[in-house]
C-alpha cells in the first residue's frame, strides 16, 4: 500500500499534472470568475515555461548532483559493486529483448568497468517499479547488457524483486556479506541511495554517473523552453519530494 501511495503522490506533484489541474480549473471558472480563471490559466502556463528552461532545471538538480563528484577509484578494497536499476525499455512489440534505458545503461557501464577493475562481484538490483506500465524487470535487462559488455555471469549477482531504493538496500544487504561497496548510480539520485544503503550497515563509496547539469553559456537560447529541460526539472522535483518523503519516514 505504501508503494502504491508513493507512486500516486509522485505523479500528482509532477509539473505536467499540476499544470493540467491549473488549466482545467481556470477553464472551469473563467465564465463565472473571469479574473481567477485567467489567473489560474496564466499560472499553469508560467509554471510549464519556467520549468522548461535549462537554467531552472540546473538550479533544481545542481544541489543533488554536486554532493558527490565523479569517482576516482584505484587500489581499494571493497566487497561488491552495486548497480540499482533506473528503468528499462520493453521491446516486446518488435519481438526484441528488453534493454536498459539510457539512465540505467550509464549506471551499468560504470558498474561493469569498476567491477572488472576491482575484481569483485557486480550486484544488479531492481525489479519492476512501474508495474502499471511495463512487465520488465530492470535487473534482468541489465544482466543481458552486462554480459554483452563482457562481464562473466558467474561474477554477477542478480536481484530482480525490489521495487524502490529502500527495497534495493534491504535486498543487497541479504546478498552481500561484507560491508564495503561501490554504489554506481545516477548523480542526482546518489544522496538518497547512499543514505539508505548506509542505514543497512554498508560503507558506501559513491560512483555517480549520468550527470545532467553542465556548464552553459547564457544567451538568448537560455529563454527558449525545451521538453528535455522540462523533463530534467521534473526529475529533480520528484527526487526532492522523494527525499522529503523518506526523511519523514526516518529512512534517510
Amino acid at each position: 500500500m505504501t508503494f502504491v501511495l508513493q507512486k500516486m503522490i509522485w505523479f500528482l506533484i509532477l509539473p505536467t499534472s499540476v499544470t493540467v489541474v491549473f488549466l482545467c480549473a481556470g477553464l472551469a471558472l473563467i465564465n463565472r470568475r473571469k479574473r481567477l480563471g485567467q489567473g489560474l490559466i496564466l499560472l499553469g502556463i508560467l509554471i510549464i515555461y519556467v520549468l522548461s528552461l535549462a537554467g531552472t532545471a540546473d538550479l533544481i538538480l545542481k544541489p543533488l548532483e554536486e554532493r558527490y563528484p565523479p569517482v576516482k577509484i584505484r587500489n581499494i578494497t571493497v566487497d561488491a559493486v552495486v548497480v540499482p536499476g533506473g528503468g528499462s525499455v520493453d521491446l516486446d512489440w518488435i519481438g526484441a529483448a528488453p534493454e536498459p534505458n539510457a539512465e540505467t545503461l550509464s549506471r551499468l557501464v560504470t558498474g561493469v568497468e569498476l567491477a572488472k577493475r576491482l575484481k569483485v562481484p557486480l550486484v544488479l538490483c531492481g525489479g519492476n517499479g512501474e508495474s502499471f506500465a511495463t512487465k520488465v524487470n530492470d535487473a534482468d535487462a541489465m544482466e543481458q547488457a552486462a554480459s554483452a559488455m563482457g562481464m562473466p555471469k558467474d561474477q554477477m549477482i542478480v536481484e530482480d524483486a525490489s521495487r524502490n531504493t529502500r527495497e534495493n538496500s534491504y535486498a543487497v544487504r541479504k546478498l552481500v556479506k561484507g560491508n564495503r561497496i561501490v554504489l554506481a548510480t545516477s548523480a542526482y539520485y546518489m544522496r538518497r541511495a547512499v543514505a539508505m544503503f548506509s542505514r543497512r550497515g554498508f560503507t558506501v563509496i559513491a560512483a555517480p554517473t549520468y550527470f545532467q547539469v553542465q556548464t552553459r553559456k547564457f544567451s538568448f537560447n537560455s529563454f527558449i523552453p525545451k521538453a528535455g529541460d522540462l523533463n530534467r526539472s521534473t526529475v529533480g522535483i520528484a527526487e526532492w519530494a522523494s527525499m522529503a518523503w523518506w526523511h519523514v519516514r526516518g529512512e534517510i
